[in-house]
């Protein structure tokens, strides 16, 4: 019985917007934090007349609230969108699907679940990274924030983690140590993306820009080995 492959609608345009737009902030905050920790640009003369770091500082600041504006969208279009939207943590088997799922980005096992949307780690490493890291980033950079402005709202909202945390350079080490673990995530990100494009020729890559990945259907137009059949509609 010969195969063949039928397209399924699994990203809808908000979640595509919400990953590019995610992936520049977080390229820009990365960049500019950077600077920020480590500036390479000396220029001489009188601050003001250059005022580089404080355009850098601007520019962080801005993208910062950017990519807070658009995770409380994404936390929106969980419960709005389609259930590619959504993550499972609570289904049954996620556990032994995770592990299963390492073995073959590990070149373990040739064996892995096939899913229409994320697969059992990618859903795990938004959750660690994006999800909790993005929060902690968020909290930690308006900490920081409020620390210049000890009469302003952010300091009167999230003073007491500077404390909390033991100081001022713990909350500052944290926030260093996140951002290194988004770029961890960034590079296992397009590993496994790249790696599954490729191998499993469902079209990973390009879904993020049209919305479509493909499934494999035999000739009478059955799911090949049902390999698709966690996810009970396309759109809602």
């Amino acid at each position: 019985m010969n195969s063949l492959r039928s397209p399924i609608y699994v990203w809808q345009l908000p979640v595509r917007l919400f990953h590019w737009i995610n992936a520049l902030a977080i390229t820009i905050l990365f960049i500019t934090g950077l600077y920020i920790a480590h500036p390479v640009l000396a220029p001489q003369g009188e601050a003001t007349l250059h005022f580089v770091m404080g355009r850098v500082r601007f520019w962080h600041g801005i993208t910062s609230f950017v990519f807070s504006a658009n995770l409380m969208f994404r936390a929106y279009w969980f419960w709005a969108g389609n259930d590619y939207a959504r993550f499972g943590f609570w289904r049954p088997g996620f556990l032994r699907d995770a592990l299963k799922t390492v073995r073959y980005y590990c070149f373990i096992s040739k064996e892995h679940s096939l899913n229409a949307g994320h697969n059992s780690i990618a859903q795990l490493m938004y959750f660690i990274f994006v999800w909790l890291g993005g929060c902690m980033m968020i909290l930690t950079g308006l900490t920081m924030r409020g620390g210049g402005d000890p009469q302003g709202i952010w300091q009167s909202l999230l003073g007491w983690i500077v404390p909390g945390l033991g100081g001022e350079y713990q909350v500052r080490s944290l926030h260093r140590l996140i951002s290194w673990g988004f770029s961890i995530f960034v590079l296992g990100h397009l590993y496994m993306v790249f790696r599954q494009d490729i191998l499993d020729d469902d079209g990973t890559v390009s879904s993020m820009l049209n919305g479509y990945k493909f499934e494999l259907v035999n000739s009478e137009g059955i799911k090949k080995d049902d390999a698709l059949n966690n996810k009970k509609s396309h759109v809602k």
